[in-house]
């Protein structure tokens, strides 16, 4: 699958993808490639997450943890009940899930490893957060069990097939072997005239295959370019999705690509950007995007 060089690949399906990767190349304690011995890699360990240290929890840790279980129950139940949202919600615990919960110390590891990278004691709390509500999310995941592709694949199929959009939009890349321009232009209008913030994310997401778009394609000046699949998800922030600073797509981003800036998801963006030409352009297609949802 060709990607775009240096376009962060966000969340779903694309990224567990290249975590697969990353992560299935990794020995399961990495303390001798770091440089480091058997009690300092522990001690990293502990430090970096304490709720994963040995020890009593404490009881306010234990609350939430029971808390965070009884919520995956439910939206497992709303899912399975064929609640489309729930079952892409669910989808995206099993997706980052995957790795976290077959190779827990390897996945440990890594960050113990980006951590004393970092310099910057603010990225580090924020590295350090993101990676202890990642893993108690998972622990709380079918009680912390392991799976392979199957269950995320299930649920992004089931939540497409009755109708989400932005599942639909994610699962396209494995149900068409080429790009059909004519179905480009019917899932763009779709999710155009839904106004659903999380369809114009993850149609953003799916602008990061080179071959999502055909030379000549109708869609081609919304589609094409390095700046499209920011646009998109950019203008999703604004219509409500959440890209806030501990939200899963950032955290995603600090987890997966060492983006643990603490920033929002526009903030990022435009940073990245190094001219304010570029900004500026950025600023024209989010707002022709959103225009044309309203125009609806």
């Amino acid at each position: 699958m060709a990607m775009r060089a240096g376009v962060w690949l966000g969340a779903g399906v694309l990224a567990v993808l290249v975590a697969l990767v990353l992560w299935r190349h990794v020995p399961a304690a990495q303390s001798g490639v770091l440089g480091t011995d058997d009690a300092r890699a522990q001690a990293s360990r502990a430090e970096a997450l304490p709720s994963a240290a040995s020890g009593a929890r404490r009881p306010q840790a234990s609350l939430a943890q029971e808390h965070r279980v009884q919520e995956f129950q439910a939206l497992k139940q709303r899912a399975e009940a064929g609640d489309r949202v729930a079952q892409r919600l669910l989808a995206e615990i099993y997706s980052d899930c995957l790795v976290v919960n077959q190779r827990r110390d390897a996945f440990i590891s890594i960050l113990d490893a980006r951590k004393r990278r970092l310099s910057d004691k603010s990225y580090i709390r924020f590295l350090e957060q993101a990676t202890r509500e990642r893993i108690a999310t998972c622990d709380a995941a079918d009680g912390g069990g392991q799976w392979d592709m199957g269950p995320y694949n299930h649920w992004y199929t089931e939540a497409a097939k009755r109708g989400d959009l932005a599942a639909r939009a994610l699962m396209r890349p494995q149900e068409l072997t080429r790009y059909d321009p004519a179905e480009t232009v019917r899932l763009l209008e779709e999710v155009l005239a839904s106004g659903d913030p999380a369809a114009v994310f993850y149609f953003g997401i799916t602008l990061l295959r080179d071959d999502a778009v055909t030379p000549g394609d109708p869609t081609e000046a919304l589609t094409s370019g390095a700046l499209a699949s920011w646009s998109w998800m950019v203008a999703a922030c604004r219509m409500g999705y959440d890209c806030g600073p501990t939200s899963r797509v950032m955290v995603n981003f600090c987890l997966d690509m060492d983006g643990c800036t603490g920033e929002d998801m526009e903030t990022h963006v435009r940073r990245r950007q190094p001219t304010d030409a570029e900004r500026g352009e950025l600023e024209r297609r989010v707002g022709e995007i959103l225009g044309l949802i309203k125009g609806q």
